[in-house]
């Protein structure tokens, strides 16, 4: 093959590092593929201020933009910034292999969620985490917290902040050591769905690159991640709104959990099932959240 594929990726060391990810598996399959990398600035890269959580895309859709007017390729997202529609000529080819799902709490010394003192100031800008410390540890106070991972750690480590939540998988792809991380167990915080995995989007129509995508998706997590996306979709359909849902595939069953929080941490509404068809076992526990109020707890924000 000679034609040059071109991969368009964020400028962040994170997205950068992902990519290298999603052509180093490229490469083990198809060593000939030449792929230049084309960064772009995305909107939410551009934003200084808090992100208003009424935009989705805020990280995907220049690079879709990219997409559609073939300036690229195919592209290397977070999954769980994806928002559900996407534009009708693109698809996502494949979901790579995740890496860990679970969020972390960073700290100088990596302390638990209960080793923290009280009236401790933890940042997250994240709804749902903020959610779920409350629940955890109302006496605890929540700072907003914006930039790149190594931007976030280095205030925890220069003592602007005592501590901050992340995503475990960020971390570990950028080489950030343990020793300052804390997982948190998943019956206090259930991930954004589709944490941890990373997605590769193309146009439908360009054959030839959907080909060569689809050589690296890993079943397991295309299954695991379609049945969370599924039940963010019908819980409430926005990827900043307090849902968190999690699945994993055990022989041939999947095994999902979700639920839906109030910001404050008071009001939750937790679902968890079995079944054989992803995207029908999360619409299913979407329904059933509905039915014990989970509307109501989503509209009273």
């Amino acid at each position: 093959m000679t034609r040059q594929l071109r991969v368009g990726t964020r400028r962040s060391v994170l997205a950068r590092t992902q990519t290298d990810h999603v052509l180093q598996l490229l490469k083990v399959i198809r060593p000939q593929l030449d792929i230049q990398i084309q960064t772009i600035s995305t909107i939410g890269d551009q934003t200084t201020g808090p992100l208003p959580t009424s935009h989705p895309g805020l990280f995907t859709s220049t690079l879709e933009t990219a997409l559609l007017n073939h300036e690229i390729d195919f592209a290397v997202h977070s999954l769980k910034d994806l928002p559900i529609e996407q534009p009708k000529e693109l698809m996502i080819a494949a979901i790579c292999k995740r890496h860990a799902a679970f969020d972390v709490l960073v700290t100088k010394t990596g302390l638990s969620l209960d080793d923290l003192p009280p009236d401790t100031t933890v940042g997250t800008s994240s709804l749902r985490r903020t959610a779920q410390l409350l629940a955890a540890r109302p006496d605890l106070s929540i700072a907003p917290l914006r930039g790149n991972i190594d931007t976030r750690v280095e205030k925890v480590l220069s003592g602007q902040l005592q501590a901050i939540v992340l995503a475990e998988a960020g971390l570990l792809r950028l080489g950030i050591s343990d020793k300052y991380m804390w997982r948190i167990p998943l019956n206090l915080m259930l991930p954004a769905p589709a944490q941890g995995a990373l997605a590769v989007e193309c146009r439908k129509d360009d054959l030839e690159v959907v080909r060569i995508l689809e050589s690296i998706n890993c079943s397991i997590t295309w299954t695991a991640t379609t049945a969370e996306r599924t039940f963010l979709e019908f819980a409430g359909g926005g990827c900043s709104i307090p849902v968190a849902a999690y699945a994993e595939q055990i022989d041939d069953e999947i095994h999902l959990s979700g639920e839906v929080r109030s910001v404050d941490g008071r009001r939750k509404i937790a679902v968890s099932g079995i079944g054989t068809d992803a995207m029908t076992l999360g619409k299913q526990l979407a329904q059933k959240a509905h039915q014990m109020g989970a509307r109501e707890v989503l509209q009273s924000e």
